[in-house]
């Protein structure tokens, strides 16, 4: 079993396929040993479903990154298992997030809320935690389905098989006669992946944060600027991992203590829709009208922090290693946006 880290140990002169198979192999241990384990200890911590999700999505990026160098047939199976953990993680994932929270605001405000808050507070969990119990029947079939393919095995031929194929593979050059490119080395990868991932990035970052999809929209371009640093901060000077990439991983936290209230009024209007208990769907509306109060609390929140200096902070930061488009350079401030 590897070590339980994000960051993939490099230099600028490796071999890219070096990196690619170091970056996948971590990954995809560390993915199958929270999958095993949020299925020996389903109920004992809601912590193994949350990182089996968290280490699919890095497979999964490290994947998208090194495409090119990636055998066609063991890269299109795995991709297809990637995809179906992360649908299954993800949904339990939401209900343990669900359920924690609407629990912590029980144990904190029962003595505040009124008691019409606090009876569908406590009916919403009875369902959050029905539903829970659900859904880890997918990730149980998952498991079961992968020990039959013996994923272990097809994991080591899948790395054994990662290779420069061709002039495709990003940062390599043509040696012509349509030969594959020899020794290409991680600098000219990273440089090149980054700066494609980065310029769509801040021009979302000047956007007006008005509503759930604007924000949703830049919270997905972080997520794959975020996963990409941790595969190529070898690539970079030592504040690059120290000073850039915590400033990447703040600006995420904020934007998913958001989402999760979108993602909550998504699944009460689900629920709302499949119910026909009058109970729950009162239990619903008054769950509606709290995570939409909830929700425009912490925009609010975020756009207070998120002032002009932090976004000027962050484009130049990104162009002391890359050579970023001048139109991105030169975007002016946004004003301060509206947050009464």
């Amino acid at each position: 079993m590897g070590r339980n880290t994000k960051w993939i140990d490099s230099q600028p002169d490796d071999l890219v396929d070096d990196v690619a198979r170091r970056a996948l192999e971590v990954r995809l241990d560390r993915l199958w040993y929270f999958l095993e384990q949020a299925v020996v200890e389903p109920n004992s911590e809601t912590e193994n479903v949350h990182q089996l999700r968290v280490f699919t999505r890095r497979a999964g990026a490290s994947m998208e990154i090194f495409a090119e160098l990636l055998p066609k047939r063991r890269g299109r199976w795995m991709r297809k298992q990637l995809k179906r953990l992360r649908q299954a993680a993800g949904e339990a994932r939401d209900l343990d997030v669900l359920r924690l929270r609407w629990a912590a605001q029980l144990d904190e405000g029962t003595a505040t809320l009124a008691q019409g808050a606090a009876s569908s507070l406590k009916l919403l969990l009875e369902q959050a935690s029905r539903r829970r119990r659900k859904a880890q029947w997918p990730i149980e079939e998952i498991y079961q389905k992968l020990l039959r393919k013996n994923f272990a095995r097809r994991t080591k031929k899948l790395l054994k098989r990662i290779r420069v194929r061709d002039a495709k593979t990003p940062g390599s050059q043509p040696t012509g006669n349509n030969q594959p490119a020899a020794d290409l080395h991680l600098g000219a990868v990273a440089h090149q992946q980054l700066d494609q991932l980065v310029e769509p990035y801040l021009k979302a970052a000047e956007a007006d944060m008005v509503d759930a999809p604007v924000l949703h929209a830049f919270r997905i371009q972080g997520k794959e600027i975020r996963y990409a640093m941790e595969i190529f901060a070898g690539a970079f000077e030592a504040d690059f991992r120290q000073e850039l990439y915590p400033l990447v991983a703040e600006l995420q936290d904020r934007l998913g203590a958001i989402n999760d209230h979108v993602t909550a009024q998504e699944y009460l209007s689900a629920w709302g829709e499949e119910t026909a208990s009058s109970a729950v769907r009162e239990a619903v509306a008054a769950g509606l009208q709290i995570e939409q109060a909830a929700f425009d609390e912490s925009r609010r929140d975020f756009l207070t922090w998120w002032t002009p200096e932090r976004r000027s902070s962050l484009r130049r930061q990104f162009a002391k290693y890359l050579p970023l488009d001048r139109a991105i350079e030169s975007l002016p401030t946004a004003p301060r946006q509206d947050i009464a």
